[in-house]
């Protein structure tokens, strides 16, 4: 008895050890939850269990917030099934550590240090200090924006589904909106499983509520609160007459880089996406609706392609172009510390910045006035070079489980790099229809989710046994020609 406990106890402390192991295995451990409560035929309309494999993909996309599914969730799922996955997608998309150690504030028992570290790594935070009330940010913020989003959604579900229907289906998209999710309830409509919200793509306020969700859920915690204290502070300058107060508050350069970034990402995927797919006449392709509904959809898929998982055309109708569009988008996500996945915006843009500052030969990287430390932008290639290389291995590996319908022309390989960029992105969208992939192709995916939402940087910190041991040599400095 002793040895195990001294067993536990070990384990704990290594565990504990590294902020970004205890994010993964907090993870695994709701993983493993929500495997044992969808294995159970308690949770179908059917009665009848959906195997342990499906439960499995389907528990770690809900808890990822990645959106691919190997079955329809409307038409598979009863309501308690449904309660389970939309509470799985909200405590994947705060992250468990978040959660938990709000709560822990709020009963007032004391938030060691090592909680706080944990808590700081999956918030985002900058600072212990401004911890307490970051994630009380959090939740607030969270439970407003997803209020917002059931009334907006209740005005167009009740009225066609009834009162019952109507908002349970208005909940359900909101908190997967809000959360970058992309599970939907309308595959038992008349536009069948695996519709996701194309018999909506001349609905505006269906679109245009889930295009508000899905910015702000994946903007990021951190920039939300420099946004609500830099209003605040200016409305309380304003009424005090005081300059002064107005002068020393601004938003910080990371919320500054995130919101200017995520807006041109938009843009740019919007007239891209028109450019490319105006004339597309496919089936239920951005060509076929009037042009009204044209910009909508193409603002909508711009949005959802950075983590979201929702569309409101067909997708595999759309040009290798236009795909290979999305695939970028896909890779580079949402915010830091937000719902969304991808390398995330920071990261990309820190990798522009250090490629202008290398092009006009400057030493320093610097943005808006700001010199950007080094070991930020090396941390920015590590994210993107593992991301990438994931990325394109998860698509090589789909082109051979998939090789036989590669050669009947049911799949290109563009599709086996969307599905691969969906699943790293926690995205959610599929140009090939996930539930059709052999099953094989389904486990490979798996991981990549997972990955995906814990981030590929601290994947593998969590993964580092032992600490690095500090030189005890002077080692010559080694040059390599570059280029």
């Amino acid at each position: 008895m002793l040895v195990k406990r001294r067993k536990s106890q070990m384990f704990f402390a290594w565990l504990m050890e590294k902020p970004a192991r205890m994010i993964c295995f907090s993870f695994l451990f709701i993983d493993i939850i929500g495997v044992l409560l969808l294995v159970t035929p308690f949770v179908t309309n059917s009665g009848k269990s959906i195997g342990l494999f499906d439960a499995l993909f389907t528990t770690v996309s809900a808890t990822c917030v990645t959106g691919l599914v190997v079955r329809d969730t409307a038409t598979t799922f009863n309501t308690f099934g449904r309660f389970v996955i939309i509470m799985l997608i909200q405590v994947g998309g705060l992250g468990l550590v978040t959660i938990t150690t709000f709560f822990l504030s709020i009963i007032r028992r004391r938030v060691g240090l090592r909680t706080r570290v944990l808590a700081q790594e999956s918030s985002g935070s900058f600072s212990f200090t401004e911890l307490p009330d970051l994630l009380r940010s959090i939740l607030l913020i969270t439970i407003s924006f997803e209020l917002i989003g059931f009334v907006s959604f209740s005005t167009q579900f009740v009225p066609k589904f009834g009162w019952k229907t109507g908002l349970a289906k208005s909940g359900f998209l909101a908190i997967s909106s809000f959360c970058n999710a992309g599970f939907d309830l309308m595959g038992d409509t008349a536009s069948g499983p695996f519709s996701s919200l194309t018999a909506y793509s001349d609905n505006p306020v269906v679109l245009m509520t889930t295009i508000f969700l899905v910015c702000f859920g994946g903007l990021g915690f951190i920039v939300w609160r420099d946004m609500i204290d830099f209003v605040y502070h200016r409305i309380q300058s304003f009424i005090r007459r005081d300059k002064s107060v107005k002068s020393t508050v601004h938003i910080r350069l990371h919320s500054r880089i995130t919101i200017f970034a995520t807006i041109t990402l938009i843009v740019v995927g919007t007239l891209l996406l028109l450019i490319l797919e105006w004339n597309n006449k496919g089936d239920m392709a951005i060509g076929t609706l009037p042009i009204g509904d044209r910009l909508l959809a193409a603002l909508f898929q711009s949005v959802s392609m950075r983590t979201a998982g929702f569309n409101s055309i067909n997708l595999m109708s759309m040009h290798e172009g236009s795909k290979i569009i999305c695939v970028v988008l896909m890779f580079i996500g949402a915010g830091s510390g937000s719902t969304g996945g991808g390398i995330k915006v920071t990261t990309f843009s820190l990798l522009f910045f250090s490629l202008f500052s290398d092009v006009k030969g400057s030493e320093d990287v610097v943005y808006s006035k700001h010199k950007i430390a080094r070991t930020s932008v090396q941390r920015a290639t590590t994210i993107f070079t593992l991301g990438l290389s994931l990325m394109v291995l998860l698509s090589v590996i789909l082109t051979i489980t998939e090789h036989a319908a590669i050669v009947d022309g049911k799949f290109q390989y563009i599709d086996m790099l969307f599905e691969a960029a969906s699943a790293f992105g926690t995205v959610g969208v599929t140009s090939a229809s996930t539930a059709s992939l052999s099953t094989l192709g389904q486990f490979f995916i798996i991981p990549v989710m997972f990955i995906g939402r814990v981030g590929p940087a601290t994947f593998a910190i969590s993964l580092a046994l032992r600490d690095e041991k500090p030189y005890s040599k002077v080692f010559p400095e080694g040059r390599i020609h570059i280029g």
